[in-house]
């Protein structure tokens, strides 16, 4: 597997964004581009999260993302993540995970089991990586921050900017979680908390 770098990661978010979202609507219509763009089911099932530890996973195929039956009906903005991970399995790992990602519900376990654990790693955080930077891109954060304070804070404290994050967590439709981590990579947060 050819490990991608953090740019090319970013050029590929950057990629779809203009792609699927040229209009810049936010929250971004993550299911919509799933399922009408990229014509992908997303099938809901009850306890992949208790059977598997997983919210959900996207078939090699990419006909299908199985998601948690419990996340899907009552956490609408962790299955914004979720989907958009997912995706990012498609628009980063493409290849590689076509010959080696899990077909269905009961090939997940073969999959896992047989990938090496820093290749799982790898793959993860980089899908992880894509969904924060589809969801709530820089431009578009570093926006929304100057329309609430007037300013871009550098390394500031969670508690400073709670107010602000409590906001953009409604604007762009995801948990608190993903808001730190992208401001604290954009280095607008102090890096501990």
């Amino acid at each position: 597997m050819r490990h991608l770098t953090l740019r090319e990661v970013e050029q590929r978010a950057s990629d779809f964004l203009e792609k699927y979202n040229s209009k810049n609507v936010f929250p971004l219509p993550i299911d919509e581009i799933v399922e009408i763009e990229l014509k992908i089911f997303v099938c809901a099932v009850p306890g992949i999260k208790s059977l598997l530890g997983i919210d959900g996973f996207i078939s090699s195929d990419f006909s299908q993302i199985t998601i948690d039956e419990s996340l899907y009906d009552n956490y609408l903005n962790r299955t914004r993540f979720t989907l958009a991970h997912e995706i990012g399995h498609f628009f980063l790992h493409r290849d590689w995970y076509q010959n080696n990602g899990p077909v269905d519900l009961k090939s997940y376990h073969k999959f896992y089991d047989d990938l090496d654990n820093q290749d799982y790693r790898y793959i993860e955080n980089q899908a992880q990586t894509f969904a924060g930077l589809i969801l709530v891109p820089k431009d578009k954060l570093i926006n929304e921050i100057k329309k609430r304070i007037g300013h871009i804070p550098s390394s500031e404290s969670v508690a400073i900017l709670q107010p602000i994050i409590n906001d953009l967590t409604d604007f762009f439709a995801v948990s608190e979680g993903v808001i730190i981590k992208r401001m604290r990579k954009e280095e607008i947060l102090k890096n501990s908390w």
